[in-house]
């Protein structure tokens, strides 16, 4: 007879198989989802699923472990919630906690809740969140309430299970949300706690939209056997986000978004902008300049009180203001899908950061802007990203066209200067603002001593380009003036005055021929000046070459780089090595039986050709042709010890932050040895305990909270409560052993003396009758004399 488990396993199948029936269409229907789940995701306004949702929502159901990657704004959120729905199916108090999902930071998990109530509307399941910043003694009262789903960050969820020492042998389905920042953000000993209280067979599922190929940096994650899912890839951008590059100054940048800002030239009125700047001064200085021109806008940044970015990110939902002002890592984990243009004021030092920043806008087929300020400095960073995008950075012509994408161009001065002389006279005129930005700047120099350095080759095409010195004007803001022809030859004369260098050295100025300082350089120019008309010369050649050198993003055009489906993985060599040697041999059938008699030029040349085909053909070069990629892509290597200097595509923004991070090492007298400078003071003060794993954590995580609270609510423990359950099983184990000891003479089940008789005998009976009677005419004695005192009186 088959058990009840294998029964609804069987059942299970069955409805999913029927729910499928007949519907061979690429939405939801083709999935054999719950008529629940189903109802909630159309009543969300969901008709088809995005590519990556069809890709991992059938092998999620399976049961497999998932490793899925796709770019920010693809729906990766209701790939896990869909098949977590169809798992769970509907409430079980009595269940526990039966799936988690971790977020990196708070943003992320209050968004992911919401989304969970809005899409598992109908399935009745409950949720909770745990995270930083909330009142323990609340989370407490939402995990006694046995909730189906765990949204939690990883710190506040340790400090959660160590308080309560709460079991999570329940769960069975976790997911890791935004998987690489979540093990570069130092969250290491968090995380490896949290699995260790997992159980073994659960599903583990990791989302983000950046993945390197090799799952080695996961490992520690747990998964088994885990499919890799790896979308978008090629593009790692829409093709419906606009890239626009604008060269200028450091100093002129301010100016320019202001222009842009104010005459609506790149930027539509009342559209949603976010601006992402390296510091949180900067952050501050920009968002007072814009609310004295009274632009809408607010700032978010990571030392802000969270409460505070909370109402900041809501008006910004609401459309209650239209621009948001952020740093990298108080914008990481801020979900805004119906965002428009992303402003880069500082350009990201590396291409995964800029993914990450402009992939918010162009979501779910809608158009996006990304426009990014480049400095000279920044430059080098700008060729970096489009080696890492596989793309050509394009130059404005005569015939470009003002919506063409990968442009990069200058700004008419004539805006630059209107709103640098209304900054300057701002500046003069008040002295918080002047002092913001004197603050400002201190913190970008702090800034640009410590962002990651660019790529050696980007650095080398960056110093020969010769084309930013007379950069034509950017064609969508070159539009509007009527003196455009003047305009360029002003740009021109201005920037032949900025490359002006005199020939005239010092020993010349205000002299005469007599003089012997003029003839001696007038001699010295005789002798030497062949020999710099010859350097002169080799430089030009040198940088013309240069110039016309391929491109090293063109010579990847035709190389595919990347892995777009984990099915193709497995036979993707036998595949290619079998096509290319066939192709080859059938050639040189043809080429056998089609060959006829040449001149010996013709034979060099055919020779030539060939021996260049099979250098292609055969060659492995000494790098791999997707380095540029995967570099921006990979997080660490030596994921155990590199774990403390991973985090560096976000750079802290605030100064102190900066400092400390560069000072990594300092010397211990007492220990004789280089200690880390962080953990440097907090080793005698900072007190730990080792948990049931054996892993040292910090005691603060285990205090006496939730002993306390218990106690002041009256409450019992909760169901996943370890120490509870052990309670539990002692007791059942006691009277277990003692169950046949209750028939025996003298022995009772609770313990070994007998039990006492409850009957009263006859004398005791009469003894209390007595003694309740002489206790009577006690009291009727005292009162009859205190009647006698104060009649007397």
């Amino acid at each position: 007879m088959e058990s009840a488990d294998e029964v609804e396993i069987d059942y299970a199948k069955l409805l999913t198989a029927q729910n499928r029936k007949n519907k061979r269409s690429g939405g939801f229907q083709a999935m054999g989802l719950d008529h629940n789940v189903f109802k909630g995701i159309m009543k969300k306004g969901y008709k088809i699923p995005t590519p990556i949702q069809r890709k991992t929502i059938p092998i999620i159901l399976n049961g497999k472990d998932v490793v899925a990657m796709a770019r920010t704004g693809s729906g990766k959120t209701a790939a896990f919630l869909i098949p977590m729905f169809v798992k769970l199916k509907m409430r079980d108090p009595s269940a526990g906690i039966r799936a988690m999902i971790i977020s990196p930071t708070r943003e992320l998990a209050l968004q992911t809740f919401k989304f969970l109530k809005e899409l598992g509307k109908f399935t009745g399941l409950r949720a909770s969140v745990i995270i930083g910043g909330d009142s323990m003694e609340d989370q407490f009262a939402a995990i006694h309430e046995n909730p189906d789903v765990l949204i939690a960050t990883p710190g506040r969820l340790l400090h959660v299970i160590m308080e309560m020492n709460l079991s999570l042998k329940s769960v069975n389905y976790v997911v890791f949300d935004e998987a690489d920042r979540l093990f570069e953000m130092g969250f290491e000993e968090q995380l490896r706690e949290v699995l260790k209280r997992l159980p073994s067979d659960r599903q583990t599922l990791l989302f983000s939209a950046t993945l390197p190929k090799s799952l080695v940096d996961f490992t520690r994650a747990g998964l088994r056997h885990p499919t890799l899912i790896r979308l978008d890839v090629d593009s790692k951008l829409s093709d419906k986000l606009k890239l626009t590059h604008l060269f200028c100054r450091r100093e002129d940048k301010l100016g320019i978004l202001l222009s842009i800002l104010g005459d609506r030239s790149l930027v539509e009125e009342n559209s949603l902008t976010l601006i992402f700047c390296a510091t949180k001064h900067y952050v501050e200085f920009l968002h007072t300049v814009l609310e004295y021109f009274h632009f809408k806008c607010a700032c978010l940044y990571s030392s802000m009180d969270s409460e505070a970015r909370r109402v900041n990110v809501e008006k910004f939902h609401r459309k209650l203001i239209n621009i948001l002002i952020v740093t990298d890592l108080a914008a990481r984990g801020v979900d805004i899908p119906l965002l428009d243009n992303v402003i880069n004021f500082h350009f990201p030092a590396k291409p995964k950061l800029f993914v990450h920043r402009v992939g918010r806008a162009a979501r779910a087929g809608r158009r996006g802007h990304a426009i990014s300020f480049i400095s000279t400095d920044e430059y080098a960073y700008l060729l970096d990203l489009y080696l890492f995008l596989g793309r050509s950075l394009q130059y404005p012509t005569s015939a470009a066209c003002a919506d063409a994408g990968d442009l990069i161009g200058t700004v008419p001065q004539r805006r630059v200067d209107d709103e640098n002389r209304t900054i300057a006279l701002l500046n003069s005129t008040n002295l918080d603002l002047e002092s913001l930005h004197k603050v400002a700047e201190n913190s970008y120099k702090h800034y640009t001593r410590s962002r990651p350095t660019s790529s050696a080759e980007s650095v080398r095409r960056a110093k020969a380009e010769t084309r930013l010195n007379n950069l034509p004007n950017h064609p969508a803001l070159a539009v509007g003036f009527g003196c455009e022809k003047l305009e360029r030859e002003k740009d021109i004369l201005l920037a032949n005055i900025k490359c002006f260098r005199p020939q005239t050295t010092v020993f010349e100025l205000n002299a005469k021929s007599s003089d012997e300082q003029w003839r001696v350089m007038k001699a010295k120019r005789r002798v030497h000046q062949k020999k710099i008309d010859q350097n002169k010369a080799a430089t030009v050649a040198e940088l013309k070459a240069l110039s016309n050198e391929e491109d090293p993003l063109q010579q990847q055009q035709h190389v595919d780089a990347h892995v777009n489906d984990p099915v193709d993985l497995t036979g993707v060599f036998s595949e290619k090595i079998e096509s290319k040697f066939s192709e080859r041999a059938t050639e040189s059938v043809l080429s056998c039986k089609k060959r006829k008699k040449k001149s010996k030029k013709q034979n060099q040349d055919q020779n030539t050709t060939v021996k260049e085909e099979e250098k292609e053909q055969f060659f492995i070069p000494y790098v791999p042709s997707d380095l540029h990629s995967e570099q921006g892509l990979s997080v660490e290597n030596n994921f155990t010890s590199e774990l403390g200097s991973a985090v560096i595509d976000f750079m802290d923004d605030e100064v102190e932050k900066i400092q400390r991070r560069n000072q990594k090492t300092k010397w211990d007298r007492k220990r004789k040895k280089f200690v880390n400078a962080d953990d440097e003071g907090k080793k005698g003060s900072l007190k730990k305990i080792r948990t049931e794993s054996g892993v040292w954590i910090p005691a603060s995580y285990k205090t006496d909270l939730y002993n306390s609270w218990k106690k002041k609510l009256r409450m019992k423990a909760v169901q996943g409560d370890v120490d509870q359950q052990e309670n539990t099983e002692k007791r059942l184990k006691f009277f277990r052993r003692n169950r046949h000891a209750k028939g025996r003479k003298g022995v009772a089940s609770g313990g070994k003396r007998p039990a006492k008789n409850e009957l009263k005998s006859k004398m005791q009976i009469i003894k209390e009758r007595v003694q309740s009677e002489r206790r009577r005419r006690r009291k009727a004695n005292q009162l009859t004399n205190e009647k006698k005192k104060k009649k007397q009186k």
